[in-house]
């Protein structure tokens, strides 16, 4: 018996032992179950958007030094929201328009003006610009125009139509006649003057210019954004007086804009493209822009390849640029080197901010800029008003440059412009001021 009670005993022993051992594995699996389910909770899914606190940065932030192609692809994946800045289209591509711009007010009026003639059948034929003035509002200048509008008896239906369109552009812009004469009106923005309109019984002899220059008028007449189509430019190149030929560097036919240009003695600048204000969401200026956040060593550089690209260029004019032109320190790094290299700069003045003229003077280059803006509108009678404003401001200040785009509309006011301009007015290159 004795030895049957310890054969008892002996199982016991093992069924507690495995019993314990059992335990603890369930409190094994138990703890890594716990665990894993607390490491999955404090883990984001693979798919999952980040924290806004975490977002990481948009691709603005990595174009500063990637090359060309890369640009080329972020170009392309917003072409739903941007326009590709360095590609010639039917529409006309956005400007750099400031909110607070006043000139584009005043450019608002000029063509409520034409919408008032042309919906009594009348053209801009009938308007002749006495003088333009350079006056500035807020900072920000603007030219002041006395307009001759040749509509004899016939005024009454013009002048409604006027107001009404003016009224359309909202309180700021008013109609006012000038000692209650109705041939005899202001129109002011803000309450400040910008446009004064004569409409006289008959035509009267233009008047001689109030400021006597010693030179003949010089008009110079850059268009930009060149280098996507042959045909354009051969039309340009066609064109009985001579403008200058802006090219971005990377468009797709720049080599062949170029050859022509100097197979033709045209004026060859290279459209430099420059940070706008925005980049490169809500305004891209394509690829090899020189950018703000660019050390001086990868700004130069970037500079140089464009160059590099059309070496030829007698100048350069930037291609938007209303960021990198109010910085002096970039704008430095930039009017030096091309200094080095013997080309001009021609301000586009994308931005009433522009320090260009500031850092010019510091060292010593002449200060070239634009004046007038042909083609903000891109029809036809707006651009042929234009092309007059800068006329008149020519034959009052001895000199405007204009520059314009190769627009439908704007190929076919230069076309007729050609047939009705002031001879007296020479058009000439930047190099000849």
């Amino acid at each position: 018996m004795p030895p049957k009670k310890r054969k008892k005993k002996k199982p016991a022993a093992k069924a507690s032992g495995f019993s314990l051992f059992k335990s603890l594995l369930w409190i094994c699996v138990v703890l890594l179950t716990g665990l894993t389910l607390f490491v999955a909770m404090h883990l984001p899914l693979r798919n999952a958007p980040s924290k806004p606190g975490n977002v990481q940065p948009p691709v603005v932030h990595k174009t500063s030094e990637e090359p060309a192609a890369q640009s080329r692809k972020d170009s392309r994946s917003r072409q739903a929201s941007t326009r590709d800045a360095s590609v010639q289209k039917n529409q006309p591509l956005a400007y750099e328009a400031q909110i607070d711009d006043f000139d584009a007010k005043v450019r608002s009026v000029d063509l409520a003006i034409l919408m008032g003639l042309a919906a009594q059948g009348e053209s801009e034929s009938l308007m002749r610009h006495r003088t333009v003035e350079v006056r500035r509002h807020g900072g920000q200048e603007f030219y002041y125009q006395n307009l001759t509008i040749n509509l004899g008896h016939e005024v009454f239906p013009f002048l409604a139509e006027l107001k009404k369109n003016l009224d359309q552009l909202g309180p700021d812009f008013s109609l006012k006649t000038v000692d209650s004469n109705p041939r005899d009106l202001e129109i002011s923005i803000l309450g400040e003057p910008t446009h004064h309109i004569f409409l006289p019984l008959s035509l009267v002899p233009e008047p001689e210019p109030e400021v006597p220059t010693v030179r003949a008028p010089r008009l110079v007449i850059i268009i930009d954004d060149l280098g996507e189509s042959m045909s354009v430019a051969k039309r340009l190149a066609d064109l009985p007086f001579a403008v200058s030929f802006s090219v971005l560097p990377h468009n797709t036919k720049a080599r062949q804009v170029a050859d022509l240009a100097r197979q033709e003695d045209l004026e060859l600048l290279l459209h430099l493209p420059c940070e706008p204000e925005g980049y490169p969401k809500s305004a891209n200026s394509g690829p090899g822009t020189l950018r703000v956040n660019m050390n001086p060593a990868v700004l130069e550089q970037t500079l140089a390849d464009n160059l590099a690209r059309l070496p030829e260029v007698d100048g350069v004019n930037n291609h938007m640029g209303s960021r990198l032109t109010q910085d002096k320190k970039a704008m430095t790094v930039v009017l030096a080197h091309l200094q080095g290299r013997g080309k001009f700069f021609v301000d586009s003045l994308t931005t009433p901010k522009s320090c260009v003229r500031d850092v010019s003077k510091t060292l010593g280059l002449r200060y070239y800029r634009r004046h007038i803006f042909l083609d903000n509108t891109a029809k036809e009678h707006a651009i042929l008003l234009q092309l007059k404003k800068a006329e008149s401001l020519a034959k009052r200040t001895g000199l405007a440059v204009a520059i314009g785009h190769p627009y439908p509309a704007t190929l076919s006011a230069l076309e007729s412009w050609a047939r009705t301009r002031d001879m007296s007015v020479v058009i000439c290159k930047i190099q000849d001021i």
